[in-house]
């Protein structure tokens, strides 16, 4: 009648709402800490976009300048080979453009998603251990769970 007064109650529902609310707090923890690590991931690469897209402008007109002077070199020697620095800096401008403008980032990130999932790549040299293959279970769990979230703003 009065166990509840001494705590000498025989079931166990206070321990089950501990353990619950426990599990509770950890797994918004959880989620915070994710939710924390995402943002820090979005922010350096908005970082790198815009690095990017600032260089880009000194990039471009530099190649092209030297593009230009490139062909003019090669109209005034009437030497074709004076122009053929003009093919591998209009590949590095269109990679660069590509970079700072298209959907690099998404291209390298699917093929370190698709890296990270391929059995046969040897990524560490050394064993893992039990904490990392739960460790591996969850990251693909949220991984699944992160692939709604739109990473192209």
């Amino acid at each position: 009648m009065l166990e509840w007064l001494f705590g000498n109650s025989k079931d166990s529902s206070p321990h089950i709402n501990t353990e619950e609310i426990l599990k509770e707090l950890e797994k918004t923890r959880t989620e915070r800490a994710l939710a924390l690590h995402e943002a820090m991931v979005e922010r350096k690469n908005a970082y790198k976009l815009a690095e990017a897209k600032e260089r880009f402008n000194w990039i471009a007109s530099t190649g092209l300048l030297t593009s230009i002077l490139s062909v003019v070199a090669s109209f005034h020697h009437k030497n074709l080979m004076y122009s053929l620095p003009v093919v591998p800096i209009s590949l590095y401008l269109a990679h660069q453009a590509h970079y700072a403008f298209g959907n690099k980032l998404d291209v390298i990130k699917q093929l370190s998603d698709q890296i990270i999932l391929d059995p046969n790549a040897k990524l560490s040299t050394l064993p893992i251990s039990l904490r990392e293959i739960e460790a591996r279970v969850e990251r693909e769990k949220d991984i699944s769970i992160l692939e709604c979230v739109d990473y192209s703003n």
